[in-house]
């Protein structure tokens, strides 16, 4: 293990590979602002001594103590093979401490922006707006600073004391930000809520944390009010939305369904405005946090039960912005302008709020959607051409869909693009590396890439972020080819501050999450109940450990010593595989395993990630098989798109036919639904026939949040889909196979 806050400039200092680095930052003090910030401009570390170096041994194995039995070696990066990287510098240790560098570095850059609403028109104005990043720094103490004048009054408490949680229940906006940001400068602890728990869990993690006060938008003010009669310990309501006085003396008098929490304390709504200018006229001094202080606490949509509540420090925080500073690249060209970056997946889930602390600590310009609705993001990027966006697969798909169907109207435009594409396509598998061609940049940009990119609102793009979830090889390529971006999988989870791996944006061989980062270490654990042995093939269960991988659940201790063990190690239960370059592809998952009646063991999750990796037509899939029965069934949804070109290759009155058609002729006629199902078998090679489905249910998007059988992060709740779907699930059994002819 590394010791305490080992910082990534005493890794540039002491390791001779990064000699010519260090060189470059000798005429500076180690540590200054000016340091750090010329520090940013030469990274990632992957660039030192040779890139191509490191895309040969991404990962180090280096040890198997006492050889013990069942375990792989330990692997770290290569750029960080002694010690775990915990930190940027000892002055930047804890999230608060990055964006202050940002505010100081660069007041008067763009901060936080979002398109505001002509009042005249009622229209959405064509522009982002932004506030800086000075007057964001002013605004959130001065919202840091409320809170703990209005919570502590009630508490009848020193207005200082900061023991207390806070509860944010928004979808994502400046203001969720700006709240999140006035908790690191107190060292208060917050919490993220979202409307997909359900009231019911809500309540529970408001009750089991004890927050005081809930900070919500005004959309969800019915869901708020709902909740308030059961919430033991919330004392402050306060809307992140403009109140009138007349709206906060109705809920005040009228609409407030009890008057005081369980501890007799008076619950009270305020504005976030309010709260503001509290702050603003009794300022209390910034209680900055150390690396030990706890975050926050961030609830993991669980498949079964209740969700547990992952504690996450500053030290996770920081440890996870430092593998993002090793590894990401901002060109010399770009180094000295503003930049942005679209905030779109939920900051509720650790994801984006791993993305978000990164953008704060190097000065990015956040941009927000106008409204919370995924299909304005194009409209949105179009008019704020963000330089890097994180997205996930159900997205990209979507993208290679509507760029494949726009070349389709026009079978010289087809022509063209494939001939770029197939051309581009060549380039990479055979040399890896972004394409430097001249041709690349005179014919193929001017002729298609540009246009393409236009479309989507990525000109200015330089890189794509994907994971939660597998995404197709095939997908990958395409829009790697057809935007002529690095696209980069990563892999984490809640438990891990998200990502620990990021894979390289043009390696030739494709589909790997990348190399564990600089901030954690991991070792695979044999699962030989499943067939997978760490020691002798290098499959197995993938456990984590390091500065970036949290301690405990939060008041669950069971569950902590369920999922950490005595070494610190975290058991992730992910069935991963190592490569040779030490890169992680994640194949399986350990608790969700059964036997057919002929005796196969079968790993639904294994199975579901190889057809959603390998099969363009397919958006989602649940695999089932009953214990009684010999072959596998499933529920799919279609990629009507990507689907619609294979089968009008026999049946030309496909092309004619809408989604909802289609869909409903591939459930009602078995003949389509045997082609359909024996194209979507054959994408996967990696199964084996038994591990193929033999009869399926299609729909547009089947598996949903409202039925609940996802978590928020889509992750399938397999005993809650198995009833959902149980008629379902019988009717395919019942009509039997659909592919015992077929050689699978």
């Amino acid at each position: 293990m590394a010791a305490p806050d080992y910082a990534l400039t005493d890794l540039i200092e002491s390791d001779p590979r990064f000699e010519s680095l260090k060189t470059r930052l000798a005429g500076y003090t180690k540590g200054s602002d000016e340091y750090i910030e010329e520090l940013y401009s030469q990274l990632p570390l992957t660039s030192y001594p040779r890139y191509k170096t490191f895309l040969k041994k991404q990962a180090v194995a280096i040890s198997n103590p006492d050889n013990e039995a069942g375990f792989s070696s330990i692997y770290r990066s290569s750029l960080s093979s002694e010690n775990l990287v915990s930190c940027v510098d000892k002055n930047l240790r804890t999230a608060y401490d990055h964006f202050m560098f940002s505010a100081r570095r660069w007041p008067q850059r763009d901060c936080l922006g979002s398109r505001p609403i002509d009042k005249a028109t009622g229209t959405w104005e064509e522009t982002f707006r932004f506030e800086s990043y000075s007057t964001v720094s002013k605004r959130c103490h001065n919202i840091g600073s409320g809170i703990l004048s209005l919570v502590n009054t009630k508490r009848k408490r020193p207005l200082e004391a900061n023991d207390f949680v806070v509860a944010i229940l928004s979808h994502n906006n400046p203001e969720w930000v700006l709240t999140d940001l006035a908790c690191q400068a107190y060292s208060l602890t917050n919490t993220a809520l979202y409307e997909t728990l359900g009231p019911n869990t809500s309540e529970y993690i408001l009750n089991l944390t004890e927050a005081p006060i809930l900070i919500f938008a005004k959309s969800n003010m019915y869901h708020v009010l709902k909740m308030v009669p059961d919430m033991k310990f919330v004392n402050t309501l306060v809307c992140m939305d403009e109140l009138t006085h007349d709206e906060l003396r109705m809920l005040n008098e009228s609409l407030l369904p009890v008057k005081c929490n369980s501890l007799n304390e008076k619950i009270t709504f305020f504005s976030l405005e309010q709260v503001e200018q509290v702050g603003c006229f009794n300022k209390i001094p910034a209680i900055p946090p150390t690396p030990d202080s706890l975050y926050t606490i961030s609830f993991t949509s669980g498949t079964t039960g209740l969700p547990k509540g992952v504690e996450m420090s500053h030290r996770n925080i920081a440890s996870g912005i430092a593998f993002a500073f090793s590894t990401f690249r901002i060109p010399p060209d770009k180094r000295n302008q503003q930049l942005y970056d679209m905030c779109f997946l939920p900051l509720a889930h650790i994801f984006e709020r791993m993305v978000i602390a990164y953008d704060l600590a190097i000065g990015f310009g956040i941009g927000f959607l106008h409204k919370p609705d995924p299909t304005v993001l194009v409209e949105d990027l179009k008019i704020l051409k963000p330089y890097a966006v994180a997205l996930v697969p159900r997205i990209l798909t979507r993208f290679e869909a509507g760029i494949k169907n726009a070349l389709d109207k026009s079978t010289v435009q087809r022509n063209v693009a494939n001939t770029i594409l197939d051309s581009k396509s060549a380039r990479f598998t055979a040399r890896g590396g972004p394409d430097k061609s001249i041709m690349n940049f005179l014919v193929y940009h001017r002729v298609l890439i540009d246009k393409i990119r236009d479309s989507l609102g990525l000109s200015n793009n330089s890189f794509i972020i994907t994971g939660s979830a597998p995404i197709s090889k095939d997908t990958l390529l395409f829009l790697r080819s057809a935007l002529d971006i690095g696209i980069r999988q990563g892999y984490g989870l809640t438990e891990t501050f998200a990502g620990v791996c990021l894979s390289e944006p043009f390696e030739k061989d494709v589909g790997s999450c990348g190399a564990i980062g600089i901030s954690a270490e991991c070792r695979l654990k044999s699962v030989p109940e499943m067939g997978y042995h760490a020691d002798k093939d290098l499959k197995g269960e993938l456990q984590i450990r390091g500065p970036q991988v949290f301690e405990r659940y939060f008041k669950n201790p069971n569950e902590t010593s369920k999922a950490v063990d005595q070494d610190g190690w975290f058991s992730t239960g992910d069935v991963a595989f190592i490569d040779g370059k030490g890169r992680i592809s994640v194949i399986d998952r350990v608790k969700n395993f059964f036997k057919l009646a002929h005796g196969e063991y079968i790993a639904p999750e294994k199975i579901e990630n190889i057809y959603l990796s390998s099969c363009p037509y397919i958006t989602q899939i649940f695999v089932f098989g009953d214990p009684l029965k010999t072959f596998l069934v499933g529920i799919v949804g279609v990629d009507v798109d990507a689907a619609q070109p294979i089968l009008a290759a026999k049946h030309p009155e496909v092309k004619t036919w809408t989604k909802e058609v289609l869909v409903e002729n591939l459930n009602r006629n078995k003949k389509l639904r045997k082609e359909f199902l024996n194209k979507i078998n054959k994408c996967t090679d990696g199964l084996q026939g038994f591990e193929k489905l033999h009869n399926i249910k299609v729909g547009l998007e089947p598996l949903t949040l409202e039925d609940d059988v996802v978590t928020p992060t889509f992750k399938i709740k397999r005993a809650k889909a198995s009833k959902f779907f149980k008629d379902t699930l019988d009717q395919l059994y019942a009509e039997g196979s659909l592919v015992k002819t077929e050689k699978l």
